[in-house]
C-alpha cells in the first residue's frame, strides 16, 4: 500500500525551554509576553492581558506551540491539549482505514502472512500517538515496516509528515527516500493486478513523498516564524521597558537640573541678605528696609521662576528654553550679586549679546549664574572677575575668576548639593563645548568654551 495524503498536522517542536512565554491574542492578532515569574506586559500602562481572550482557545492549540506561546504562568506540564488528543484519534482512525483498504483485496487469501501484516499495521497505527515525542524513531520504524506490510503504509505517510514538521528537512528527505524504496519493495512483494508498471509506482511514490515532506516543512517554517515573532515581540517589549525607565531617569535629572539652575541663585541671595539682617545689629532702618525689600523681591522672583519651570515640565513639547534666560540678561545677574555685597569686574567683549545663538546663549547664562553663585558662597565679599568674549566662527569663552578666601569659605553657612559644577559640565558637554575649573595662582578659575558657528541659527 502506498502513502496517501492526510489533511491533519501535528504540533511544532520546540528546541529549547524558555523562561518567558508568549500569548498570541486571537482577537487582535497581537503577541502578549509573560515571563517565568508571571509578570506580563499587562503591567505596562495602556495594555491589557490576553489571558481572558486566549484561555477559551488555548486548549485547542498544538501542544508544542502552546509550550512556546503559553499564557499560563505555571510551569509547563507537557500534557497534550484537547486539540492534540483529537488529532491523535483522527490520525489513528485514518491510518487504520487506509490500512484496511490496502489489504481488502487480500482477505480472500487469508493466512499467517496477512494476519501478521494486520497485527503489525495496527500496532504501527497506534504508535502514531508518540510521533511528537520521538518523530525520527517512529518515522524510521514505520517506513521500514511499510516495505513488508501493506497495512502500515498510511501510518508511515503520517509519520513522515510529522517528522517534517518536527525536524529539519534533512531528516524528512532521508526518510522519504527510504520510503520510496520501501514502496518499491512492497510492490514486488504484493503485486497489484491494477498497477503492474513499476515506474508508475515509483513516480507516484516520489509525488506522495514530496507532498508529505513539502507540506510538513511549510507547516514547520510557518510555526517557527510565529515563534520568532513572539521572541521579537518579547525583545521589543523589553527594550521598550528599558527606554521607559531611561526616559524617567532622564526626566528626573532634567527636573533636578532645572530646579537647581533656576532656584539656587535666588536662594543664595536670600541667604546672604537674611544673614546680614541677623548679624548686623547696628543696621539702620533704611538698611533693614532695603534688605527686606530685596528678600521680598527675591522670593517673588523665585516663585515666578518656579512656576515657569513647573509649567515647562508639564508641557508635552521638548522645548526647554521658555523659563531660561540668555546672556542679554547677564547685567541683572551682576546687579544682584553686587547688591549681595560681592563686587563684580565684568568685561564683555561682544558688541551685541543678542547675536549669540539661543542654545549657546542660554548655556552661557547658566554658566555665569552658577559661577557667581559659587563665588558668592565660597569667597565672600571679594571682587569677582567675569570675562565674556567670542565671535561667530571663533566660539564663546567665559572666564570667572575669584581670589581664594579661606575665612569666608569656613564661615559659609549656605548649604550646597555639590552638583552645580557637575550639572554645568553636563550642560556644556551637551552644547558641544568644554569646561575646566580649578585653582590657579591663588584664584579659583572657571573657564568654559562653547561653539559659536559662523552661521548658526538663533
Amino acid at each position: 500500500m502506498l502513502f496517501v495524503l492526510s489533511p491533519f498536522q501535528t504540533g511544532v517542536a520546540t528546541e529549547s525551554n524558555r523562561t518567558s512565554k508568549f500569548t498570541l491574542s486571537p482577537d487582535a492578532g497581537s503577541l502578549h509576553v509573560t515571563d517565568h515569574r508571571g509578570m506580563s506586559s499587562a503591567g505596562v500602562p495602556g495594555q491589557t492581558s490576553g489571558w481572558e481572550s486566549l484561555s477559551a482557545r488555548r486548549a485547542w492549540m498544538p501542544g508544542a506551540v502552546r509550550e512556546t506561546l503559553e499564557a499560563d504562568p505555571h510551569p509547563l506540564t507537557g500534557k497534550r491539549t484537547k486539540r492534540d488528543v483529537t488529532i491523535d484519534v483522527l490520525m489513528v482512525a485514518l491510518s487504520l482505514t487506509i490500512g484496511i483498504v490496502a489489504v481488502w483485496g487480500r482477505f480472500g487469501n487469508w493466512g499467517p502472512l496477512l494476519a501478521a501484516d494486520i497485527v503489525v499495521g495496527v500496532l504501527g497505527c497506534g504508535a502514531l500517538i508518540w510521533r511528537r515525542r520521538w518523530p525520527l524513531a517512529i518515522a524510521l520504524i514505520l517506513t521500514l515496516l511499510s516495505g513488508v506490510a501493506s497495512f502500515i503504509g498510511g501510518a508511515a505517510f503520517l509519520a513522515l509528515f510529522s517528522l517534517a514538521v518536527h525536524k529539519p528537512p534533512r531528516y524528512s528527505i532521508s526518510i522519504g527516500a527510504l520510503g520510496i524504496c520501501a514502496a518499491m519493495s512492497n510492490f514486488y512483494l504484493y503485486p497489484d493486478a491494477q498497477t503492474d508498471v513499476w515506474y508508475a509506482v515509483l513516480l507516484y511514490s516520489i509525488l506522495v513523498t514530496a507532498v508529505a515532506v513539502g507540506w510538513g516543512t511549510m507547516v514547520r517554517n510557518r510555526r517557527q516564524l510565529l515563534i520568532s515573532l513572539a521572541e521579537l515581540a518579547r525583545n521589543v517589549e523589553s527594550e521598550q521597558r528599558e527606554r521607559i525607565a531611561a526616559a524617567r531617569a532622564t526626566e528626573r535629572e532634567r527636573l533636578a537640573r532645572e530646579m537647581h539652575d533656576v532656584l539656587a541663585h535666588r536662594m543664595s541671595l536670600l541667604s546672604v541678605h537674611a544673614g546680614a539682617l541677623e548679624f548686623r545689629e547696628d543696621a539702620s532702618d533704611d538698611e533693614v528696609r532695603r534688605a527686606a525689600g530685596v528678600i521680598r523681591a527675591g522670593v517673588h522672583q523665585m516663585l515666578v521662576d518656579l512656576r515657569d519651570v513647573i509649567g515647562m515640565l508639564r508641557e508635552e513639547t521638548d522645548d526647554l528654553a521658555s523659563p531660561m534666560r540668555t546672556l542679554a540678561f547677564v547685567d541683572e545677574l551682576f546687579a544682584e550679586t553686587e547688591l549681595a555685597g560681592s563686587p563684580i569686574r565684568a568685561t564683555i567683549e561682544i558688541d551685541d549679546l543678542e547675536e549669540v545663538p539661543g542654545v549657546i546663549s542660554r548655556a552661557a547664562y547658566r554658566i555665569v549664574q552658577e559661577g557667581l553663585t559659587n563665588a558668592r558662597k565660597h569667597a565672600g565679599e571679594v571682587t569677582i572677575t567675569v570675562i565674556i568674549s567670542g565671535a561667530p566662527g571663533q566660539g564663546l569663552t567665559i572666564c570667572i575668576r575669584q581670589p581664594l578666601n579661606p575665612v569666608a569659605a569656613m564661615q559659609n553657612s549656605i548649604p550646597g548639593t555639590g552638583s552645580g559644577l557637575v550639572g554645568l559640565e553636563e550642560r556644556v558637554t551637551l552644547a558641544g563645548g568644554e569646561m575646566e575649573h580649578g585653582v590657579k595662582e591663588r584664584n579659583f578659575v572657571l573657564t568654559a568654551r562653547l561653539p559659536w558657528e559662523a552661521e548658526c541659527p538663533r
